[in-house]
């Protein structure tokens, strides 16, 4: 049980960096961010 807790938190921490990435390129760059398919699209897909 706890195996699969890690990899849940896991998966959340990696959800959590991948966001975080996206909202600082939008920061930075809006348009490049929307261009940017690594970032856009893994939130709309099932791991």
């Amino acid at each position: 049980m706890n195996s699969a807790f890690d990899a849940l938190a896991e998966r959340l921490i990696n959800h959590a960096r991948r966001l975080a990435d996206a909202a600082a390129t939008a920061r930075r760059d809006p348009t490049r961010a929307w261009r940017d398919a690594r970032l856009v699209w893994p939130n709309f897909t099932k791991d």
